[in-house]
This record gives C-alpha cells, structure tokens and sequence, in this order.
C-alpha cells in the first residue's frame, strides 16, 4: 500500500521543494557561517537550481501538437531528466563527503581544501594559450598563485599533520600532482573513491545505484542510450518510466533536507516545527536509507 504522500510523485516532489526544503534553508541562513563553510550554502543553492530544473523537465517542457484542454499532452526529454538528476545525485554525495561526514571542524577543511585543490588542477587543464585573449596572462598567473596558496593552507592545516603520510598519499601527493577529494577514513586509514564509489557510500541503497547507473548511460551516446531512445522515440511516456526516478528525487531531497538539519541547530529547529505525519515520512526514509547495507 502506498503511503498518502506518494500516490502523485510529481505533486509530492514539488511540495517537498517548495515547502519543507525552502523552510529548512531558511533557517539554515540565520548561522553566520565563517569562510570556507559558506560554500555548503552554495552546494545547497546549487541543489535547489537543479532540482527546480528536474522537476519542470520531469513536468515536460512543451505542449505537443497532439496536446488539448481535455487531454494536455507535453514532451519529456528523458536525456535531459536523467542527465539533471545525475548531477544532483553528485551535488548531494559532495555536500554530503565535505559538511556532514566530518567529526570535527578541522576536519571539514582538510576534506575542502583537497576539493578546492582538486578542481584547481583541474582547471589548469585547459588548453588555453597566453595569446588566446586579452589579460589571459594575468588569469593565468593568478590561477597558480591561487593553487599554490591553497596547497600550503592544506599543508599547514591541522588535520593534514594527524594522518600519516603513507595513509595521505594515497589522496595527496603534489610532486605527482596527486589530488583526490573522494575518500572514506578510519582510524586515520584512508580509502580511495570513484564517483561511484561515493554515491554508494552516501546514498546507500540498491535503487540510488541503480539509478546513478542508469542516468550515466544517458549522459553519454552509447548503445544502450540509443536503444531507449528508439524504444521511447514518438511515443507517451509511460509511468514505469518516469515514476521510478521522481520517488528517488523525493528520496535525495530527504538526505539533504535532513543533513542540513544535522548540521545546523536553527534548521533542526525549523523541522522540528513541521507537522507530525510529514516529520516521520521525512525522518523515516532516511533513517531507513541511511541504515541501509
């Protein structure tokens, strides 16, 4: 039997993203956060973007010609959904990895600063030359004072001088231009992760793998994109195809509605203010997802 707030997914989803998701953000931008820590309110900005765009996609996009008062037809581009939602599966997963899974301060800004190093060097792999537009050199010169500033921040910082330095090199090692922001730690033993490896690892469950997997392949032009395509092409889209990813949108919004309470004391507050029946669906799925093996 479904429960009540499941019976129109796409209704739910929205109510979820206008209303319990909005009240707890809210409340999260009463914490003065200091430096490194306000771009957790960016990932969650960045979330709240990508999940308005999947759920106007997931509505469709425009009326087809077949379309009518009695009977509205719009067009769902399955590509573009899927592609969306894989990136806010990312989107949570990183929020996830920096803010909430630390156990201490000092340990949010080691997991940032490997992040920021990361996508630094990534940058630096454009191809882009010194005479390819006006200022490019001072762009590019601000760029490499700017990594080597935030390499030496994370050298210097506490929590980089708590682990040993075989455990490190496995994320860390700058003369191999080594930086890998993905990884669990144990009792200062550290592993490695994929992408994937992370979504599992925060996300849990068989249906979030499953449908990480399963947007990748539409991300990307391989066979099996192209064989749903041909079998989807000119034809209504049916609920078995569209109702499986809208419950694992409500579900993703969950983990972060509930991460940020856990973080924050003023949106952990504002949750607790919601009536009963919405605060135990919200506090059971993730409790069932995050106890999940």
């Amino acid at each position: 039997m479904k429960h009540p707030l499941e019976k129109d997914l796409l209704q739910t989803y929205e109510l979820f993203l206008l209303s319990p998701m909005i009240w707890i953000y809210k409340a999260r931008l009463k914490t003065k956060l200091e430096g490194f820590q306000n771009y957790s309110n960016l990932i969650i900005d960045k979330f709240a973007i990508h999940s308005a765009s999947f759920f106007h996609l997931s509505k469709g996009i425009i009326e087809t010609k077949q379309s009518t008062v009695e009977n509205p037809q719009r067009a769902y581009d399955l590509f573009t959904v899927n592609a969306v939602f894989r990136t806010l599966m990312e989107n949570y997963a990183t929020f996830n990895h920096l803010f909430v899974e630390p156990k201490t301060l000092e340990e949010q800004e080691f997991r940032f600063l490997l992040w920021k190093i990361d996508g630094l060097v990534d940058k630096q792999k454009l191809d882009i030359g010194i005479d390819d537009f006006e200022g490019v050199g001072d762009i590019l010169k601000k760029d490499v004072e700017t990594l080597n500033e935030t390499i030496k921040a994370f050298e210097d910082c506490a929590f980089f001088n708590t682990i040993p330095a075989k455990e490190l090199e496995k994320i860390y090692k700058s003369d191999k231009r080594r930086y890998s922001w993905r990884f669990l730690i144990s009792e200062n033993k550290i592993t490695p992760l994929k992408i994937s490896d992370l979504i599992k690892h925060t996300c849990k469950t068989k249906a979030f793998m499953n449908m990480y997997r399963y947007t990748s392949i539409h991300t990307h032009t391989n066979y099996l994109a192209l064989e749903h395509f041909k079998n989807t092409r000119s034809k209504p889209m049916p609920e078995d195809y569209t109702e499986p990813i809208t419950k694992v949108a409500i579900y993703l919004t969950i983990l972060m509605m509930v991460d940020i309470c856990k973080i924050d004391k003023h949106a952990m507050a504002e949750f607790e203010q919601f009536p009963l029946p919405i605060r135990q669906y919200i506090q059971g799925i993730y409790d069932a997802i995050k106890q999940s093996q």
